[in-house]
């Protein structure tokens, strides 16, 4: 009976573990879009300082707002004194509703 609970305890927690590291990644891929976009525009006030491709999530950076599920939603950069173009990455941030 104990080794059935275990065996339990040990899918209820590899369960959590998958679900969690799915977030990661999902919020990572998120991150390496923003940091594309970074990498594509001229910066001379360095608003995007914050965005920091080595952290695990972009919803700490300056000027973006995330979900829930830590999923970017929204990129206000609206009077950064920004030039370039808009990388094409942009396109795989599936919860982008404002940019």
């Amino acid at each position: 009976m104990a080794s059935r609970n275990f065996q339990w305890e040990f899918l209820a927690a590899s369960l959590t573990l998958t679900l969690a590291l799915i977030h990661l990644v999902e919020a990572n891929s998120d991150g390496d879009a923003l940091y594309a976009l970074r990498r594509s525009l001229s910066d001379p006030d360095h608003v995007l300082q914050s965005w920091d491709p080595t952290l695990v999530n972009p919803c700490t950076w300056f000027h973006v707002t995330c979900n829930q599920d830590n999923r970017v939603t929204r990129v206000d950069l609206g009077n950064s004194n920004l030039s370039g173009h808009l990388a094409p990455e942009l396109g795989k941030l599936e919860h982008l509703q404002y940019l």
